[in-house]
């Protein structure tokens, strides 16, 4: 069945939400995530079991990703492709094995394969196989094999909403069946530094950790705009972490400095419960690094003083 390409519930544009729905969305909203805040206790009700299954769950986060991606093909889930391909990057999963998903004829371990045929299975007829079920007992445990039921059974409901609903998927993310053109940040790296008073010379410039950032983060669902207000004291490091276009903020702890050197912990608790990890440099007036979120994957972000 042809999939809509324009949305049938169009996402809540950010200006126009209520105070209640700010909340709800969080840090970062998608357009899955502006769209269901249209509903706000069917919202509250599908995040936790949502949150349980990406940052909680018992299967590791390149099985979880590649079993997504597989519904996503399964169901014709342009959405559900766009938003977890560079997710499932960030967990490990290789291009070519991302590309392989496609692929009826591809070479697979004895576990992917058993995940793959049970998520295909219960596309097509809702159940498991006897075949792929002893598969799967012979490589996962009781609560890894329930956790792939529920995982399957989750990204299935979300493919019928977002099909149906027609959810688009943000500017520039891959189509379906298509490898994504990620947006990458060089890897920190160590500058010749000398650290005095908190502050860090590098060849004869010095630069500080603490001050206002305006960075954007390149997350798969989409880059992010955020404000860091970072301030340093004795090698720990506090502040927050806001998104300037929502007006929400989420405060930063665990933090450590060392030179030019920083990382710290920025945990959200909307719309998903979860811990993110912030690791960079600062070089001048410009800063870049990774941020790591719990159970998802590992992704670049880059930015400026201001």
């Amino acid at each position: 069945m042809k999939r809509p390409t324009e949305p049938r519930i169009p996402p809540v544009d950010m200006e126009s939400m209520t105070e209640s729905q700010r909340a709800l969305a969080g840090i970062g909203a998608s357009n899955v995530i502006r769209t269901l805040v249209r509903h706000e206790d069917l919202f509250t009700s599908w995040g936790p079991l949502g949150e349980m299954l990406l940052v909680r769950g018992r299967l590791s986060p390149r099985d979880r990703e590649l079993a997504i991606l597989r519904v996503a093909l399964r169901t014709e889930c342009e959405y559900e492709w766009a938003n977890h391909t560079l997710g499932a990057l960030g967990t490990g999963a290789t291009e070519a094995e991302i590309e392989a998903l496609s692929n009826e004829s591809a070479s697979w371990s004895d576990a992917d394969a058993a995940l793959f045929r049970a998520v295909d299975e219960l596309c097509s007829d809702d159940c498991v196989s006897d075949d792929t079920w002893a598969a799967l007992k012979a490589t996962r445990d009781d609560m890894e094999i329930i956790e792939i039921l529920f995982v399957v059974g989750f990204y299935r409901m979300m493919a019928g909403f977002l099909n149906s609903a027609g959810v688009q998927p943000e500017p520039g993310k891959p189509r379906l069946g298509q490898l994504p053109v990620p947006q990458r940040t060089p890897a920190p790296r160590r500058s010749e530094t000398d650290v005095t008073g908190g502050a860090t010379t590098t060849k004869g410039r010095r630069t500080a950790v603490d001050g206002t950032w305006q960075v954007v983060f390149h997350h798969p669902a989409a880059d992010l705009d955020l404000t860091l207000v970072i301030d340093t004291s004795n090698g720990e490091i506090s502040g927050s972490a806001t998104s300037p276009s929502q007006g929400t903020s989420v405060q930063i702890v665990d933090g450590k400095v060392e030179g030019n050197r920083f990382s710290f912990k920025a945990p959200m608790t909307t719309p998903l419960r979860m811990d993110i990890e912030f690791e960079g440099i600062v070089e001048g007036d410009s800063i870049s690094g990774y941020v790591t979120i719990q159970g998802t994957g590992t992704f670049p972000f880059d930015g400026t003083r201001v």
